[in-house]
């Protein structure tokens, strides 16, 4: 059981870095989702894997909106100190996930990402 949760909080702390390397633009959402870990059991990760998701989404509006694309920054950089300090998501996030995610995206690398992101893009659009 400890090892079980030393890797819960290994894979949070890799999310976060992968999530701050996202907001510095070491990375692109796109490499970050590549290497996210397949971990289906944390709604943590699965609550940052669609942030990242809806980063990548919204680049029109972030770009015709910079204040949204402050706040999203700001909430992907919240989520990321959340999973370093191994909290578990504020309930109304995961409340937020669960309403409009119920699909498990995360570890289901079967389909390639792209056509994960398309398919995501286009959920979203209607």
């Amino acid at each position: 059981m400890e090892s079980e949760q030393l890797k819960i909080y290994q894979n949070r702390l890799y999310v976060a870095d992968l999530i701050n390397n996202v907001l510095v633009g070491k990375i692109t959402v796109y490499q970050a989702l590549s290497n996210f870990p397949k971990e289906k059991n944390d709604i943590n990760l699965k609550c940052a894997f669609d942030a990242l998701m809806h980063r990548e989404a919204d680049e029109d509006l972030r770009e015709k909106e910079p204040d949204y694309a402050q706040v999203q920054d700001e909430f992907l950089s919240d989520l990321a100190n959340i999973l370093k300090e191994n909290n578990r998501m504020p309930q109304n996030i995961i409340d937020e996930y669960e309403k409009y995610h119920k699909e498990n995206l995360v570890g289901e690398w079967d389909k390639p990402l792209k056509s994960i992101l398309k398919n995501f893009k286009r959920m979203i659009n209607f």
